[in-house]
């Protein structure tokens, strides 16, 4: 922070010159995960601002993720996000871009239903048609990040629910157990505020934001074998989307 120079007379707000520089620091190394970041004293005293304007700064790092705060110690330098591709792949594990992190699913339902109208739609199967239902917690690094619930005709995939284990790639297990193929996918993202279940499930509090990812994929047949709800922790998570040049 010694070589950090604001400028005063900018239009540029104060407060958003030293987060800007101080998120800077963070993304480059600088200040690493679980470092401890200046106080608001040491912001006021070395910027010559308001103790104000020095909390904004470092509410604003904690309320984008970069930060949290331990009572009575400070603010710290939060673990890195984890960046998932929209356009990479359908395995979970191949969405985590770029760290050394460690993934790991836990399986907390396995049950066969009747597809409501809404999954139906989505499916393209009749209402009332036996589905396949699973609900995993996804972990990294064993914190729990997302909550994804699949539904599976289960025509085209009889007898799934006792055959797909707790770590298995879902989609593995339909190669490997039906020869079918996966093709294609196509996804739809959506900003929500978590409800109680999940906000247990993720260790959130109760109307936090997070990311709904809905995703259909269908076979080489151009049948539709999955219909996906994914929840994603808002506060740890960002996507990376790549653009296709001309």
């Amino acid at each position: 922070m010694q070589d950090l120079q604001i400028d005063k007379h900018s239009v540029i707000p104060i407060y958003y010159q030293i987060q800007e520089a101080m998120i800077d620091m963070i993304q480059s190394g600088r200040y690493k995960a679980d470092d401890l970041l200046p106080s608001e004293h040491e912001l006021s005293s070395k910027f010559r601002i308001s103790r104000n304007t020095s909390m904004r700064v470092l509410n604003n790092l904690v309320s984008r993720g970069l930060a949290y705060r331990v009572q009575g110690s400070g603010t710290f330098v939060a673990n890195k996000m984890i960046t998932f591709s929209i356009v990479a792949s359908l395995s979970y594990t191949a969405e985590i871009i770029g760290l050394n992190k460690t993934p790991r699913t836990k399986l907390i339902i396995a049950e066969e239903i009747k597809a409501t109208e809404f999954i139906a739609r989505n499916l393209m199967i009749a209402i009332d048609e036996p589905v396949y239902t699973l609900q995993r917690v996804r972990y990294i690094d064993n914190i729990p990040m997302s909550l994804q619930t699949s539904f599976l005709p289960a025509a085209l995939v009889p007898g799934l629910i006792q055959k797909q284990a707790e770590e298995e790639s879902l989609f593995k297990t339909i190669n490997k157990e039906y020869g079918l193929e996966i093709d294609s996918a196509t996804e739809t993202l959506q900003a929500v505020k978590v409800n109680s279940f999940e906000a247990k499930i993720l260790g959130l509090n109760t109307g936090d934001a997070a990311f709904l990812v809905e995703r259909i994929t269908k076979l080489k047949t151009g049948q539709v074998i999955e219909f996906v709800k994914t929840i994603l922790r808002g506060d740890k998570s960002k996507f990376y989307i790549e653009l296709p040049g001309k």
